[in-house]
């Protein structure tokens, strides 16, 4: 994304979103191409637009629907990839696996994009939870259109996740807080 759109967004008005959910309704927002000083035309992410509206509301959790149950170490349509239930996000951005422990904890989660997908898919989804969770703030990625998903954004599977609950949690983990 240029950084004539970074800007662009970083001073959008979002103060109509937040009348609309003040007022009861329930916007649903995505990405779309827009116009840039730069590119001429880009796509602009509906995940890049969700962690703006973060930022600025500071809900106390976010939703992001896929087509997927959530994030997985590998693209889910190989054999044996397994579903990341729930990744930590530490001060710098960078992330790790919580749960399940993989067996090779060496090992990189591969993360690709599809050829079709260009908003980034979902690296660019992980990069702007990830940056969302930062803000203190529990994101969920789960399969859209499922008991799951309805789970989610019911606010359901807050804080500690049932063991019945299909998709992935990024939380953010302070490691200057002392626990002892």
């Amino acid at each position: 994304m240029s950084e004539a759109l970074q800007k662009s967004i970083a001073s959008a008005d979002l103060s109509m979103v937040a009348k609309a959910i003040d007022s009861g309704f329930v916007p649903v927002l995505h990405g779309d191409a827009v116009l840039d000083e730069l590119q001429g035309c880009t796509i602009l992410s509906g995940d890049v637009i969700i962690r703006h509206l973060a930022a600025y509301l500071k809900p106390e959790y976010v939703v992001f629907l896929t087509d997927v149950l959530g994030v997985y170490d590998r693209p889910p349509s190989e054999p044996d990839a397994i579903l990341l239930r729930e990744i930590a996000v530490n001060e710098d951005g960078s992330w790790s696996v919580v749960k399940p422990t993989l067996q090779n904890a060496n090992e990189q989660v591969e993360i690709t994009v599809a050829a079709h997908d260009t908003t980034g898919g979902m690296v660019t989804k992980i990069s702007e939870a990830a940056l969302i969770a930062k803000l203190g703030i529990d994101v969920y990625i789960v399969k859209a259109a499922t008991s799951h998903s309805l789970r989610a954004l019911s606010g359901e599977v807050r804080g500690t996740i049932p063991d019945d609950w299909f998709g992935t949690v990024l939380r953010f983990v302070d490691k200057g807080i002392d626990c002892s």
